[in-house]
C-alpha cells in the first residue's frame, strides 16, 4: 500500500511513542500495588481484542491504522507487566527462572503462528486471519484469569508486602531482604500490631 520504507517508518513512529508512554503510565500504576498485577494485563488483552475486531470488520484505512497503532503498542507493553506478576507468583530464584522462560517461550507463539495464519491466501483484508487472532486472545483471557484465580493467594499476599514496603519507604527505613510472604507479612503484621 506504501510505496516506500521511508513512509512506512514514519508510520511506526506513533507506536513506538504510544508504547513508551503506556510502559511508563501502566509501569506507575503496577508499582504502586493499587491493583492487583493481573488487572493491567487483562485489559491490555481485552483492548487489543477490541482493536482486532476494529480490524476483522475493516471500517476504513483511517479506522484500521488508528487500531493496528493502539494494538501493537498496547501489546508491546503487554509483557513487560507480566513478566513480573509470573515471577512475583512463583517460589525462590528456581521458580522465578521457570516463570521467566515460560513467559518467554509462550510469548513467541505469536511470531510462529502469525506466519501462518496471515498467509496471503488471506489477503487483502484478512479477516480469518483476524477471526483466528481473536480466538487466540481470547483464549489468553480465559487462561490469564484461570492464572489468577490459581495464584491469587500469593499475589494478594505480595501486594500486602509491596503496600508495606511502600510505607516503610516513605518512613526513611529500606527493605533489603528477598520477598517471602509468609514472613514478611508476619513481620509487618506484628509491627502494625494485627497479629
Amino acid at each position: 500500500m506504501y510505496s516506500t520504507i521511508a513512509k512506512s517508518q514514519l508510520l511506526n513512529i506513533p507506536t513506538a511513542v504510544l508504547s513508551i508512554l503506556i510502559i511508563a503510565i501502566s509501569g506507575f500504576f503496577a508499582d504502586s500495588a493499587r491493583l492487583p498485577r493481573p488487572v493491567l494485563p487483562l485489559a491490555f488483552l481485552i483492548t487489543i481484542l477490541a482493536c482486532y475486531s476494529v480490524l476483522y470488520t475493516f471500517p476504513n484505512n483511517g479506522g484500521v491504522y488508528t487500531a493496528t497503532v493502539i494494538a501493537n503498542a498496547v501489546a508491546s507493553s503487554w509483557y513487560p507487566l507480566m513478566w513480573p506478576w509470573r515471577v512475583q507468583t512463583t517460589s525462590r530464584a528456581t521458580g522465578s527462572a521457570f516463570a521467566i522462560g515460560f513467559v518467554n517461550s509462550y510469548g513467541q507463539i505469536g511470531g510462529a503462528l502469525g506466519a501462518q495464519i496471515f498467509q496471503s491466501k488471506y489477503a487483502r483484508r484478512y479477516t480469518v486471519s483476524f477471526a483466528v487472532a481473536m480466538c487466540v486472545i481470547g483464549a489468553c483471557i480465559l487462561i490469564t484469569l484461570l492464572t489468577w484465580y490459581v495464584t491469587r493467594d500469593t499475589e494478594k499476599r505480595t501486594r500486602e508486602i509491596k503496600k508495606a514496603r511502600i510505607a516503610a519507604a516513605k518512613r526513611g527505613e529500606s527493605v533489603l531482604d528477598d520477598v517471602d510472604p509468609d514472613v514478611d507479612l508476619l513481620k509487618v503484621r506484628e509491627r502494625n500490631g494485627i497479629v
